[in-house]
């Protein structure tokens, strides 16, 4: 059986995620908790905060690159289509909440390095 084209995407995302895991497992359990908290896609598809544990991988690999919190918002929706499809993910103003969240924790870690 041949491998779905997302499969390699996927892995790779994977890996990302567990390596700044390993590195930083605090702030990894933060931004899971964050998401399972404000579940920016409103529909409880995950029971527990490491449910999120894939995108967080996601997000935290791309958040450096972000300046501000409409960056993070930008982020995170994309994240959340990658993973879960246009239709799923909803529309981008779902990930306000979260995203003004994540910038704070965002800024909070940097403060302390």
């Amino acid at each position: 059986m041949e491998k779905p084209e997302w499969f390699d995407w996927a892995n790779d995302e994977k890996k990302a995620g567990e390596w700044i895991r390993s590195n930083n497992p605090e702030w990894f359990a933060q931004v899971c908790q964050l998401l399972f908290d404000h579940d920016p896609m409103m529909m409880t598809l995950v029971g527990e905060p490491e449910g999120y544990a894939p995108e967080v991988g996601s997000i935290l690999r791309s958040l450096p690159q972000c300046m501000n919190v409409d960056d993070v918002q930008q982020l995170i929706f994309n994240v959340f289509t990658q993973w879960f499809t246009p239709e799923f993910a909803g529309g981008r103003s779902q990930y306000a909440e979260v995203a003004a969240a994540v910038w704070e924790n965002w800024k909070q870690q940097q403060s302390e390095e």
